[in-house]
């Protein structure tokens, strides 16, 4: 295994160009949202329009309901929609685990060619499911997996706290058995690639321990997938915006306790931004040095 690093060019793709349009910016469809689950696929798409995605659809299981009254942006469709017009798909946010998310999960596999995040009950489906399993690893595209410690459990066939054990040896083994790029949650989280190349993400706190933040996570993930990062990278600076967010929190409020997924989406968009500042600054500095 070799450790990486934050890919800074990969960041200031970001940096938008006066002329752009909302399609410049890529598309992301939330596949989930099962009944009364559907907050989880609304919370990931608030987070991929905070972290600059240009459209996104919430195709959902429970479709019901016509439009977020919090967020009207989004495009409320039935989970059977067809998928071509997506940039990116963020997969299995509220999806549960029944007959008809099965069948959501299924027809996702034809996507092969699709940037995708997997999360939740996709993994866990997954997990126990051959099929799934091999049609996984077997994507035109590698799939970019997000399990806490219980779901790496489910998928290694062992408990979360053998996985807890040794954070860095379970990542590389899924990211192997699944030909996938895998982010492992919890303290210092691990991105890692299935060739051994890893990133051990440093930023967030225990104020991101809370319900809804993996939701906006995949958001933030499938919205860089959107814009054109490598699946690499965007697991990589998305757990890193994700965990500035945290920290921000924490800063205003002297103390880790209370934030919300909902009031993380702000935080997204102000942290990426800042970065964006911030890497310009860099950038401009070394040029006139030298």
């Amino acid at each position: 295994m070799h450790q990486r690093e934050l890919n800074d060019l990969a960041l200031m793709t970001l940096i938008r160009k006066v002329d752009s349009h909302k399609g410049s910016h890529g598309s992301v469809a939330v596949i989930g949202g099962n009944v009364g689950m559907l907050g989880a696929a609304l919370l990931c798409g608030r987070a991929a329009l905070a972290a600059g995605t240009g459209k996104v659809w919430i195709d959902a299981l429970d479709d019901r309901l016509a439009v977020d009254p919090f967020a009207p942006e989004l495009m409320i469709r039935s989970a059977d929609t067809d998928l071509h017009e997506a940039s990116a798909l963020a997969v299995g946010m509220g999806m549960g685990q029944d007959p008809l998310a099965h069948a959501a999960l299924e027809r996702i596999f034809t996507y092969s060619n699709k940037p995708s995040v997997f999360d939740a009950d996709a993994l866990n489906m997954i997990a126990v499911n051959d099929e799934f399993r091999l049609k996984i690893a077997s994507r035109e595209l590698k799939a970019i997996l997000t399990p806490h410690p219980a779901e790496a459990g489910r998928l290694l066939g062992c408990s979360a706290e053998e996985v807890q054990k040794d954070r860095l040896d379970a990542a590389k083994q899924i990211a192997v058995q699944y030909n996938s790029i895998t982010l492992l949650k919890g303290h210092h989280t691990v991105i890692m690639h299935p060739n051994g190349g890893y990133l051990i993400n440093r930023t967030g706190g225990p104020e991101l321990a809370v319900a809804g933040q993996g939701d906006i996570l995949s958001g933030v993930i499938s919205a860089l997938l959107a814009q054109g990062f490598s699946a690499f990278d965007a697991a990589s600076w998305a757990a890193h915006i994700h965990g500035l967010a945290g920290n921000l929190y924490t800063k205003k409020m002297n103390g880790s306790i209370g934030l919300t997924a909902s009031m993380t989406v702000a935080l997204v968009s102000q942290m990426l931004n800042q970065l964006l500042v911030d890497k310009s600054k860099q950038v401009l500095s070394k040029r006139i040095l030298h």
